[in-house]
């Protein structure tokens, strides 16, 4: 079945911040549903399904199926299990890029010993933010002309 609607652009969220949820209709064994994600986990699951080559509708049908199978051998009828799709999909995304993950992975990434916020949507910038001006364009106050600082403490240097 062809995809419908336009290619959807990757949402760099280390650029944009956290950002609110986002419907998307989805197809689940062939029934439609919609599904509220945060725009980077829709294109987690994107970037998985294009690595596994699945649709997101392929996936997204087998974790439901899934987690159908592990009430079932708990027990419990599927109707009655606390586990919500959108919930089991952003485990599902979790589960995957910590299964990928290798020490060597971490080293490259800068991770241990830095700021683990580094290229993540909770990054904060560390250029200086525009002075508020008035009217007539003066700041009135001076530049700082130092290095930005985060929390009271003056960034390293480089």
């Amino acid at each position: 079945m062809a995809k419908r609607g336009p290619k959807k652009k990757p949402v760099d969220s280390s650029k944009h911040g956290v950002e609110p949820l986002k419907s998307q209709n989805i197809m689940i064994g062939g029934h439609r549903t919609s599904m509220r994600l945060e725009p980077s986990m829709w294109d987690a699951l994107e970037d998985i399904g294009r690595r596994e080559a699945l649709s997101v509708n392929k996936l997204c049908t087998t974790i439901k199926e899934r987690i159908e199978e592990q009430a079932r051998r708990r027990g419990i009828p599927t109707d009655e299990s606390d586990v919500t799709l959108t919930s089991a999909v952003r485990v599902f995304i979790a589960a995957y890029y910590r299964r990928a993950c290798t020490e060597d992975g971490h080293v490259r990434a800068g991770h241990g010993g830095s700021d683990p916020f580094i290229g993540t949507p909770f990054e904060l910038s560390t250029e200086e933010p525009e002075p508020a001006s008035d009217a007539s364009g003066d700041p009135g106050f001076p530049a700082s002309g130092g290095k930005p600082a985060l929390g009271g403490m003056p960034l390293a240097e480089a």
